[in-house]
């Protein structure tokens, strides 16, 4: 799988967990044991979330900088401005699931319903953005090279 399937890949799992936090919405007001996906769900968002974007930031982002024409840059300005506001909800609701874990209530329900909410609406359209506007890039742009050369990145970027 190349770096470029593997973002792909990224976003379906994210279609999947937010079906995931869709249920649990749904679920809001139901016995207090269903909370406990809660830690999950915030140990899904650090690890695969935070994860893509590090990803794109680091080995992504740069080889297209090299690759795409000037005139083509500024989605790679845009897609990682809107990462930052996304990484501070992703570390609210962390800390959420961590107070939700000491003293679990309603109101920590309600807002742990609020924050993956948030954290949804603001995901979705970013996701697609990259679908639509950033991958397509990818494709028309890159040459053999360029993707071997996005690929060794990677496994640095994984120090294997």
């Amino acid at each position: 799988m190349d770096v470029i399937e593997k973002l792909i890949a990224g976003h379906r799992e994210v279609r999947e967990e937010i079906d995931i936090l869709d249920k649990l919405v749904k679920m809001s007001n139901s016995d207090a044991f269903a909370w406990d996906d809660v830690f999950k769900i915030s140990n899904f968002f650090e690890k695969e979330v935070k994860e893509h974007f590090r990803l794109e930031e680091i080995v992504l982002f740069p080889v297209m900088k090299n690759v795409l024409p000037v005139s083509e840059q500024n989605i790679l300005t845009e897609i990682k401005d809107e990462h930052k506001p996304i990484l501070e909800k992703l570390d609210d609701f962390k800390k959420m699931a961590e107070r939700h874990k000491k003293i679990s209530s309603k109101n920590s329900r309600e807002d742990f319903v609020n924050s993956s909410k948030a954290i949804i609406d603001s995901f979705i359209p970013h996701a697609k953005k990259e679908d639509i506007k950033l991958f397509p890039l990818v494709r028309k742009y890159f040459q053999a090279e360029n993707y071997k050369q996005l690929e060794e990145m990677y496994f640095k970027y994984l120090k294997v």
